[in-house]
């Protein structure tokens, strides 16, 4: 959608034109996590209101961890936990009618997610957040928010 690059108080009522939203393709970013697996619900019906195109990623973020890390924090079932999340998209958009290209990566979740969606040309990407806060958040930071700060097109966060 094109901005006015005005605020309300800059609009007038000639300014306001009809509203066309023309999603041609939706990144879904999933994680396996309850919340991603509501997102998951939100992509797929917005796909299918929109006869866009679904894409959902997932990725592996645990490369960076050495192995005795990976070993104490279950980073086998949580690697498979995140792919499921794909497996899930793809039976949401089956059901639906809906036709899921699923992607994996490795590294960078926010950087992966933000060249995925600028590579495929999408017009929305739907994640979930699970909503950290605090310290929590500063030291692990959050995914959703650093995709929002990065990406140049809308993204919609679901909790």
């Amino acid at each position: 959608m094109n901005s006015l690059n005005k605020t309300a108080e800059g609009l007038s009522k000639t300014d306001v034109k009809k509203v066309v939203l023309d999603m041609k393709k939706i990144l879904l970013a999933t994680d396996g996590s309850a919340p991603s697996v509501d997102a998951t619900k939100y992509a797929v019906a917005l796909a299918k209101l929109m006869k866009a195109e679904l894409i959902a990623i997932y990725v592996d973020d645990t490369v960076a961890l050495s192995p005795l890390e990976k070993a104490e924090f279950g980073v086998s079932e949580a690697v498979e936990h995140g792919k499921k999340g794909l497996t899930v998209a793809k039976w949401y958009g089956e059901k639906n009618g809906v036709k899921v290209k699923t992607i994996t990566e490795r590294g960078s979740a926010p950087k992966h997610i933000v060249e995925t969606a600028e590579q495929e040309n999408v017009d929305l990407i739907v994640m979930g957040t699970i909503g950290r806060t605090g310290l929590n958040r500063i030291t692990i930071g959050s995914v959703a928010e650093m995709v929002i700060k990065a990406a140049h097109i809308p993204v919609l966060v679901v909790r």
